[in-house]
């Protein structure tokens, strides 16, 4: 019997449940889990895969899980409990909104590099841009050295997460595969994070005490303490949804212990990672995100029946882990952190009011190039022509100043994109959206903690370039892949 991998709870998931207990995991499907969770932990320590060492394995790791879950699956009784049967993932590719989404947004980077319209020069001294002959009516780009970016290194980075995600989408067909996954990348989260702490705690001046960092403002593995931040919160995203899931499971079953708790003390590890980092966005992330998890967590409690309810318990863990979060704060000197915050807030803070004036730029170009957009990767070549326009962030200490990026994904993927970028962009975001509604998300703890990581991200996104760092992008993209799924996962379970 043949059979095309459909949805989760079609016909051939069905098949996967036998009477006699718990189904064993195919072994093709057991290898692409442990290839993706090699490939997704290697991001983060390899300094964020902002360096093009770390890209090149990345986009290898992505090409060859997708190719792995494409593979045909023979199903025998072993596996099912009942007929045998083979299993075809292509036709489940074809089927999915975002492969094409993602194959028509990779063409249209491709076209950027392809019809430049700029050209990097330089006399060895400084550099500039030079306007090439190129077909107007096309979108276009920069052509520039590929060692400092443009769109043919972000057409890396962006296919790496494109085929990362369909690998996953078409090749797991068991909310298992999903669960693991799940924990290797919470207690990978919980690890950057304890490193993270080490480094504070031994004063270290360098990334793993021997890598030198282009800048002081480095944290954990990364180069820049904001994308540290950034990340250490979509590993909390995790481990509050899987401490969720736990937790309502045992309440179901009426389990003496769970690992519940277990997760709820990892989490506050992470959120007191994440102070101590000194990344005001960041913190103030994980401030929002922590208040809506106490809350929903209180509001559960309340709403339980009274022979259920265990109120002694949710007052002992708030207090044990307020004292661990006092004792962080003090041993870590977490005051400085707070400081930092409060002038960012209070808008006394240079540097924030210099990515608002590099906002208003950013801004200034879009408005002149919103239809075609500048083209991907382009930003840090383009933007100085904007910045003249502003004195205020053009020198700092009697030096230029560089701007890679514009500190505001938010415009700067508009910019870069254009309308024919954005239209792709935002249907991606349609199909989730639809999907996730449709499964009823909220209804489950893992899909609903993943949900509100994802979308704080793209708050955080207003006052930073997170999406820029290859682990934060391509992270955040399996999340979303992984609640719809899960949410579908929990809705077949319901039926």
């Amino acid at each position: 019997m043949n059979r095309d991998s459909g949805a989760p709870g079609s016909v051939p998931l069905e098949s996967f449940r036998t009477e006699g207990g718990r189904p064993r995991t195919h072994p093709l499907e057991l290898t692409l889990l442990w290839l993706v969770a090699a490939h997704l932990v290697f991001l983060p320590w390899a300094l964020g895969t902002m360096r093009l060492w770390a890209q090149i394995p990345s986009l290898i790791a992505a090409a060859l899980a997708l190719v792995l879950a494409l593979l045909p699956r023979t199903y025998t009784e072993a596996y099912t409990g009942g007929p045998a049967f083979k299993l075809y993932a292509f036709p489940k590719l074809l089927r999915f909104p975002i492969f094409w989404l993602g194959l028509a947004l990779l063409g249209l980077v491709t076209l950027h590099g392809l019809n430049p319209a700029w050209e990097f020069r330089t006399d060895g001294k400084v550099w500039w841009m030079q306007g090439i002959p190129h077909i107007e009516w096309l979108p276009s780009g920069v052509r520039g050295p590929f060692e400092r970016w443009g769109p043919w290194r972000m057409l890396m980075i962006y296919a790496a997460g494109w085929l990362t995600v369909c690998a996953i989408w078409v090749g797991f067909t068991r909310r298992r595969s999903l669960q693991r996954l799940l924990l290797v990348l919470g207690v990978n989260g919980i690890v950057l994070a304890l490193f993270g702490i080490a480094e504070r705690l031994t004063g270290a001046k360098k990334i793993f005490w021997f890598v030198t960092s282009p800048n002081e403002m480095f944290f954990a593995s990364f180069i820049y303490k904001n994308h540290a931040g950034a990340y250490l919160n979509l590993a909390l995203a995790i481990v509050c949804g899987l401490g969720g899931w736990y937790y309502l499971r045992g309440v179901r079953r009426m389990e003496k212990s769970n690992p519940s708790g277990v997760f709820a003390f990892l989490a506050t590890c992470i959120a007191v990672s994440v102070l101590v980092s000194y990344a005001r966005g960041a913190t103030l992330i994980t401030l929002a995100y922590m208040a809506v998890v106490v809350g929903a967590f209180v509001v559960h409690q309340w709403r339980l029946p009274r022979e259920v309810r265990n109120p002694l318990i949710a007052v002992a863990l708030l207090v044990l882990f307020g004292l661990f979060v006092k004792t962080g704060w003090d041993s870590l000197n977490a005051d400085r952190a707070w400081e930092r915050l409060q002038r960012a807030v209070s808008g006394q803070d240079v540097s924030v009011e210099a990515r608002q004036i590099a906002s208003r730029a950013t801004l200034d170009a879009l408005e002149k190039n919103w239809v075609g957009g500048i083209g991907a990767g382009s930003f840090r070549f383009l933007f100085p022509v904007y910045q003249q326009n502003y004195p205020d962030i053009r020198k700092r200490n009697g030096r230029g100043m560089y701007w890679e990026h514009a500190h505001n994904d938010v415009l700067q993927f508009p910019l870069e994109f254009g309308v024919p970028g954005m239209l792709l962009i935002l249907g991606g975001f349609a199909y989730w959206g639809v999907a996730l509604i449709r499964s009823a998300f909220w209804q489950n703890p893992v899909s609903a903690a993943l949900v509100l990581g994802a979308i704080l991200m793209l708050v955080m996104a207003w006052g930073d370039f997170v999406f820029q760092c290859p682990a934060i992008l391509i992270t955040w993209c399996v999340l979303w892949v992984f609640a719809v799924m899960w949410a579908r996962f929990e809705e077949s379970r319901r039926g």
